[in-house]
Parts: structure tokens; C-alpha cells; sequence
């Protein structure tokens, strides 16, 4: 079993939309791990719906910078026929919220031939990276992939599945389930540690350097 930590630093801000948000554009705290799939796609040059990447590895999220600066942008609302356009607001205006440079980092386990593909791509990717929305551009600091292991540990930075004392408790995106002609998405109930590791008997997977890292 095989592992790589990346590190994704946006310079300016990004947004993880709430889907069910309308006028007011709510984000998540952290990518979901739809979103980390988009973002490796993108860097291998896959197609846009290519579901068969759900299950080439496991993802580990950690927070590294903390999620309180954040905007409320509202965004510019014009009207016209294609042609020209014109200020006015014939429905109500919206608002989108921004996280202002976060930084998070990611941790992929699966085969090395999966890994070390992955790897290759970050460092030469298909196309421009983003994370979020397509204009926030992202810095990555790639590691070397390495050998992972499974542990068990009292505690642990990452995020983790479930309700955690002491964390940021979100419902996000997790994978694209076929149900016939039907897509439907799956979601998982996480605890994002921010001021304190979450403390509890957890089944991990150790990296290199010994962090220890809850992946699904």
C-alpha cells in the first residue's frame, strides 16, 4: 500500500459550494472529496464524469490554515439579450462566500502504479489546476509517494468521519453513485479538527514522517 501527501495552498480565496444554496452561496469548510477527484482528474486529463477514479484510491483531508477568514461577496447581476446588457436586478441579488487563502493538504493511499501515476500528473499536469471554483488557481507541494501502513492512534489532525467533540461538524459531497439512468450523490458526515487533534481509539494510516491520517 502506497501513499502521497500533497499540500494545496490557494494564494487568493476559493469556495465549495453548498449545492442546496441559492441566493446566498454557502461553502464548506474544506474540499469535498468530489472536489479532490475533480482536481486529480483535471491533472490526469480525464473526462469530466469519469466515475470509475471513485475507486483508484482513498482520501485522507486535513485543514492546515484556519477557515475563519471568510467573504461574502455579492456578485454583479446584469441583464440583456446576449448582445448588450444593462445594470438591474430583476430577481433577487446573490451572494457567494469565499475562504480568503486557505490551505489544506490531501493524502492518497492505493497501488504504487496508481500512486506514482497520480504523482507524475501533479508535477506535469493535463490541464490547470484549480480547487473550487475553475478561477481559483492553487499551488501544490507534491512528496514523494511512499509505502503507508495501517495503525490504530488516539488522535489525529485529519478530518474523520462522524460527530467529534470540539470540531467543525460538516455534511459534504463524497462520491457519484449510478442509480440506472439516474446519478445520485453520496455524502459523508465529517469532524474537521481546528483547535485540537480529535481524540478518540481511530483507525489510521501512517505516512512517512509518522502523521497519522484517517482515509476513505
Amino acid at each position: 500500500m502506497w501513499g502521497l501527501k500533497v499540500t494545496l495552498d490557494a494564494p487568493y480565496f476559493t469556495s465549495f459550494r453548498h449545492p442546496t444554496t441559492t441566493s446566498i452561496i454557502l461553502s464548506y469548510s474544506i474540499p469535498p472529496y468530489t472536489t479532490i477527484r475533480g482536481l486529480i482528474a483535471n491533472a490526469l486529463g480525464l473526462p469530466r464524469d469519469y466515475f470509475e477514479i471513485q475507486d483508484w484510491f482513498k482520501i485522507g483531508i486535513k485543514l492546515v490554515k484556519s477557515n475563519k477568514n471568510r467573504e461574502l461577496a455579492k456578485i454583479l447581476k446584469l441583464k440583456g439579450s446576449g448582445k448588450r446588457y444593462t445594470r438591474g436586478f430583476p430577481s433577487a441579488p446573490m451572494f457567494r462566500e469565499f475562504i480568503a487563502k486557505p490551505q489544506y493538504q490531501i493524502f492518497l493511499v492505493g497501488n504504487k502504479e496508481i500512486i506514482e501515476k497520480i504523482h507524475s500528473a501533479f508535477l506535469m499536469p493535463y490541464r490547470p489546476l484549480y480547487l473550487g471554483i475553475s478561477d481559483d488557481l492553487i499551488d501544490l507541494i507534491v512528496e514523494k509517494p511512499s509505502k503507508v501502513k495501517d495503525v490504530q492512534s488516539d488522535e489525529t489532525w485529519s478530518i474523520v468521519e462522524g460527530l467529534h467533540a470540539g470540531c467543525i461538524v460538516e455534511r459534504i459531497p463524497y462520491k457519484f453513485n449510478k442509480r440506472g439512468k439516474n446519478i445520485e450523490l453520496e455524502y459523508k458526515i465529517v469532524s474537521i479538527p481546528t483547535k485540537e487533534p480529535i481524540k478518540d481509539k481511530l483507525n489510521l494510516v501512517e505516512f512517512d514522517g509518522g502523521e497519522k491520517v484517517w482515509v476513505t
